[in-house]
């Protein structure tokens, strides 16, 4: 049962450190991370809805 005291070990280690953390730190890194996801759709459905969305824009302009 090594691994699962090695499991809560790391868990409180993680626990400990991110409560140590100023929370201005906290929050700009939840900023961030939110800027950097990719959009809904294209994580949901994958490339199709940017493909669909690039074609009938060409369509638009023509």
């Amino acid at each position: 049962m090594a691994a699962g005291s090695d499991v809560i070990k790391f868990l409180t280690q993680r626990v400990v450190k991110y409560l140590d953390e100023p929370k201005s730190v906290r929050k700009e890194r939840r900023i961030t991370k939110k800027n950097e996801r990719e959009p809904l759709l294209t994580y949901l459905f994958g490339v199709v809805p940017m493909g669909l969305r690039l074609v009938f824009r060409r369509k638009k302009k023509k």
